[in-house]
C-alpha cells in the first residue's frame, strides 16, 4: 500500500544530529515517504545550517530518493503547511537507541 508523502519541518536544521535524522528518513523512505525536508534555523546559524543543509542534499541524491531539501531561516514560512514536524535534533528523541512507535 502507497503512503502519500509528507513535508516534514526540522527547527534546529543546522543541528550536528541533522544528518542521522536524515539517515532515518532516507531509510525508511518506503514507509515514510518525505517529499519535502525543511531544515530550518537562525540567522547566527546560517554557516552550519548551509553545511549540514549541503551535506543533507548530497546524502538525498546518492541515496536516490525523490526528497526535496529546503533550507530557511523564517520558521513562519516552513510552517505554513507541514504534515510532520518532529522534535528538535537536540532533544533526547533524536538521539540514538530513542524509538519512536518503532522508528529507531
Amino acid at each position: 500500500m502507497k503512503k502519500d508523502s509528507v513535508k516534514i519541518v526540522t527547527i534546529g536544521g543546522g543541528s550536528s544530529y541533522t544528518p542521522e535524522l536524515i539517515e532515518g528518513f532516507i531509510k525508511r523512505y518506503d514507509t515514510l515517504p518525505v517529499r519535502e525536508l525543511w531544515l530550518v534555523d537562525i540567522e547566527a546559524g546560517r554557516d552550519k545550517l548551509e553545511t549540514v543543509g549541503a551535506l543533507a542534499k548530497r546524502m538525498v541524491e546518492k541515496a536516490g530518493v525523490p526528497m526535496k531539501i529546503v533550507l530557511s531561516y523564517d520558521r513562519r514560512e516552513a510552517l505554513k503547511t507541514p504534515t510532520l514536524s518532529p522534535p528538535r535534533c537536540g532533544s533526547a528523541v533524536c538521539r540514538p537507541g530513542f524509538s519512536m512507535n518503532g522508528f529507531h
